[in-house]
C-alpha cells in the first residue's frame, strides 16, 4: 500500500517472528525460520551502490530495523527455545540453523548481550561451565566460518540434557561435565 511506510510488511513480520517461533504449529514454525533465513542471508549479499542517496537512506533505515530485531527478539527465542529444550525436536535442527546464519551475519558486540540474556535466563539447570562453554561457543561463530557440526551437535546436546529429569544432566552432574569437557575450547 501506498500510505504504508517503506518496509513496514518486514517489519511487522520481524516483530511477530519470537511469538511464531513459539508456536504450537509446526508448519507456522517452520515458515516463520525459512522466512527469517532468507531474510538475513538475503541482507548479507544486499548492495545499495545502485540506488541514489534518498532511498539509500529509507532501506538503511529498514536494513537498520531488522538487523536490530533479528540480533535482539529473534536469536534470544531461537537460542533459549533450542538451549534449554523447549522447542519440539522437530524444530530443533532448523532453529540451530536459524541461529548460524544470525551469527555469521552478527558481531559478537551486536549480540553479545542478547546471547547472554538467552544463555542466562532462569530455565537453563546445566550450571556456570556449560553456559561459559555455550558462550564461548556463540562467539566464536560470530568471529569466524566456526559454524561446524560439532556446534549443532552442541546445541542438540544441550536440548537433550534439558528433556530428562535425570541428576546427571543438572549443574555438577556427569553429563554436563562430559558436556563441558567436549566442547570446552571450540
Amino acid at each position: 500500500r501506498d500510505s504504508q511506510p517503506l518496509g513496514e510488511v518486514i517489519r511487522s513480520s520481524i516483530e511477530s517472528a519470537p511469538m511464531t517461533l513459539k508456536s504450537n504449529e509446526m508448519d507456522i514454525v517452520l515458515s516463520s525460520i525459512n522466512f527469517l533465513k532468507e531474510l538475513v542471508s538475503s541482507l548479507t549479499s544486499l548492495s545499495l551502490e545502485a540506488l541514489g542517496e534518498v532511498q539509500r537512506d529509507a532501506i538503511v533505515s529498514v536494513i537498520a530495523s531488522i538487523k536490530h530485531a533479528v540480533q535482539t527478539d529473534v536469536i534470544i527465542t531461537a537460542i533459549t527455545s533450542t538451549c534449554v529444550g523447549i522447542s519440539p525436536r522437530e524444530v530443533l535442527q532448523p532453529l540451530t540453523d536459524l541461529m548460524r546464519v544470525i551469527l555469521m551475519f552478527s558481531q559478537w558486540s551486536d549480540i553479545e548481550a542478547s546471547v547472554s540474556i538467552a544463555i542466562n535466563c532462569g530455565q537453563f539447570q546445566l550450571g556456570d561451565e556449560a553456559k561459559s562453554v555455550a558462550l564461548q561457543a556463540f562467539k566464536k561463530c560470530t568471529e569466524s566460518e566456526y559454524i561446524t557440526a560439532n556446534f549443532r551437535k552442541m546445541i542438540s546436546d544441550m536440548w537433550e540434557m534439558h528433556q530428562t529429569d535425570d541428576t546427571g544432566t543438572i549443574a555438577g552432574g556427569e553429563a554436563v561435565l562430559d558436556f563441558v569437557q567436549r566442547y570446552k575450547g571450540g
